[in-house]
C-alpha cells in the first residue's frame, strides 16, 4: 500500500517551506505514483497568497500533486475531518500538520507499517512520532523493549500519523451515531475535559478507548514537532523536538497480541501483558497505575477489578516495590523491594492531600533520577531570569 500525503495548511508560509522542504528530499519507492495533497484552510481574506505560493512552487517529481485551497474557513477540528476523508479518495493517507519535519525514511516506516496491521481492526491508526512523555504528566514515558519497532499506545497523537480508508470510516462511523462530545464519567482522563472546542484529539481519544482501539507507535520517531506560533502556541515550542531515524528502511513489526508493550490511554501497561513477564498477580484481576494519574472515578470504572499497581500509597498492601528501574513496571518484573509502589485492593487507597503530595514528591525524585539542582546554580537561573526581564521592560 502506497497512501497519499496529505498536508493541512493555514497561514503558516515558513513552517511550511520547512515541512515541504523534508518532504520533498525522502525517499520514494521508484516508479510509484505517491500522491502528495496539500490542503489549505481559507482565512478571513482568502487563502494566504504565501502558503499558496510556496505549495504551487514546489517540485514533487514523485507523482500527482494536488492543492486545494478552502472554499470557506473551516477551522481546526472540520479541517483535520475534511483532510481524513481524503483517505476514502486515496485508500490511505499520511496526515502532516505543516509545523512537523519528517525523516528522510518516514515514507518506507509507513507503507510498511500500515499494511502490516490494516487487517486488524484493533489497530486505528499509526505515529510517525515517538511519544517519549505521558501527556498527563510532562514526565517521561518509557515503553517496555522487546523485539519489535513500535509499541502500541491507547492514543492518537497529533504529530504526523497515518491511517487507512477502513481504519478513518470506522471512526467515521462511530462519530456519526450521537453526540461524541467528551463528558465528565467517561472513562478517560479528567485533563480532557479542559480542552477547547476547537479540538479533535479529545473526541478522537474517546473513540479508541470506548471501542478499545489502540495506536501503532514507532521506537525512534520518523518525524519531530517545531510547535510554531498559531491557534494553540503563542511562541514557539521546544517540547516535542525528538531525535529522528535516518537511515532505517526495514522494520521488525510485531502482531497485536504478540506484543508486551501495550498501553492504555493514561500511559499505563495492560495487565494482561505485564502478567507475561510476571506471575506475581495470577489469579486477580487489577489495574496499573503506576503514574497514579487516574482518579477515584476512573479506578471505579472497571468494577471487575479489585485490585490497583499504583504508586499511590495504601493500607494494607498485598505487596510493595521499590522505584528504581526504568520503566517503572521493570520494578515489579525484577521483584525490586522498596515501598515506592504498592499491590492492593482499591478500597484501600489514600486519597489524602497529603498522599498526593507525597506522589509528586516521588515521582519527581524517580523522574529526575534524585538529581537537585544546587542552590548556587538556581541563584544564578534565577538573577538571569530578572535580568532577561529587566531587559525587555527597559526595551
Amino acid at each position: 500500500m502506497f497512501p497519499a500525503i496529505v498536508i493541512n495548511a493555514y497561514n503558516r508560509p515558513d513552517a511550511l517551506k520547512r515541512l515541504l522542504a523534508s518532504v520533498q528530499k525522502a525517499n520514494y519507492p521508484a516508479g510509484e505514483n505517491i500522491r502528495l495533497h496539500i490542503s489549505i484552510d481559507r482565512g478571513d481574506n482568502g487563502c494566504s497568497s504565501e502558503v499558496q505560493e510556496i505549495a504551487e512552487n514546489l517540485i514533487w517529481p514523485y507523482g500527482d500533486k494536488r492543492i486545494e485551497c478552502q472554499e470557506h474557513h473551516l477551522g481546526l477540528v472540520p479541517h483535520f475531518y475534511h483532510c481524513g476523508d481524503l483517505s476514502q479518495e486515496y485508500g490511505a493517507i499520511i496526515l502532516l500538520e505543516d509545523d512537523l519535519v519528517v525523516s528522510p525514511v518516514y515514507y518506507a516506516f509507513v507503507a510498511k507499517t500500515i499494511d502490516f496491521y490494516e487487517s486488524d481492526p484493533r489497530i486505528a491508526g499509526l505515529s510517525l512520532y515517538t511519544l517519549w512523555f505521558n501527556g498527563y504528566t510532562q514526565q517521561p514515558f518509557t515503553p517496555l523493549s522487546d523485539d519489535a519497532d513500535v509499541f502500541f499506545l491507547q492514543v492518537p497523537y497529533t504529530q504526523g500519523q497515518a491511517f487507512s480508508s477502513a481504519q478513518w470510516q470506522r471512526f467515521t462511523s462511530w462519530r456519526s451515531a450521537e453526540n461524541r462530545q467528551v463528558r465528565r464519567g467517561d472513562y478517560i482522563h479528567e485533563m480532557f475535559l479542559q480542552f477547547q472546542p476547537d479540538e479533535w484529539f479529545p473526541i478522537r481519544t474517546k473513540y479508541l478507548i470506548d471501542t478499545n482501539r489502540f495506536y501503532v507507535f514507532p521506537r525512534e520517531s520518523l518525524a519531530t514537532g517545531f510547535g510554531d506560533p498559531g491557534t494553540h502556541f503563542s511562541r514557539p515550542s521546544y517540547f516535542f523536538q525528538v531525535p529522528i531515524q535516518r537511515f532505517k528502511m526495514d522494520y521488525c513489526l510485531k502482531k497485536f497480541d504478540e506484543s508486551i508493550a501495550v498501553y492504555d490511554s493514561f500511559f499505563e501497561i495492560l495487565p494482561d501483558r505485564l502478567n507475561r513477564l510476571t506471575d506475581q498477580f495470577s489469579g486477580y484481576s487489577y489495574e496499573v497505575d503506576l503514574y497514579g494519574t487516574k482518579s477515584r472515578t476512573n479506578l471505579r470504572y472497571d468494577e471487575n477489578s479489585e485490585y490497583v499497581l499504583t504508586s499511590r500509597r495504601c493500607i494494607s498492601p498485598l505487596a510493595t516495590f521499590g522505584k528504581f528501574m526504568w520503566p517503572m513496571e521493570a520494578n515489579i518484573i525484577e521483584g525490586i523491594p522498596g515501598n515506592e509502589i504498592s499491590f492492593c485492593r482499591k478500597e484501600n487507597l489514600d486519597w489524602s492531600w497529603l498522599a498526593g503530595m507525597v506522589l509528586k514528591k516521588q515521582s519527581h525524585e524517580y523522574f529526575t533520577r534524585h538529581h537537585h539542582i544546587g542552590r548556587k546554580l538556581r541563584l544564578q537561573f534565577y538573577l538571569l531570569h530578572l535580568l532577561e526581564y529587566l531587559k525587555v521592560w527597559r526595551d
